[in-house]
């Protein structure tokens, strides 16, 4: 997993995953480019607030998760065929 990828899991802007790590959002922003190298104590640290993110939602909030992402894979899927119908 990426720092990027870990920062999306977490539903976080750059901003906000940036403060959580204690490094500047610029940083971030280039780690996440590949414009930096991504230091594995940084990776160590988006791993463990993922983990304890998983461990701490209810059954009520990964449903709310789950239904997010049906909606968001229908919308997509749904601008998917638009754009072939007009091909």
């Amino acid at each position: 997993m990426t720092l990027k990828e870990a920062r999306e899991r977490l539903g976080e802007t750059q901003q906000n995953m940036a403060e959580l790590l204690g490094i500047s959002r610029n940083y971030l922003a280039l780690i996440e480019t590949g414009k930096r190298p991504e230091p594995t104590d940084l990776l160590e640290r988006a791993l463990f607030l993922v983990n304890k993110a998983s461990r701490d939602l209810s059954k009520e909030e990964w449903k709310a998760r789950a239904l997010a992402a049906e909606t968001k894979l229908a919308s997509l899927k749904k601008a998917m065929v638009a754009w072939v119908d007009q091909i």
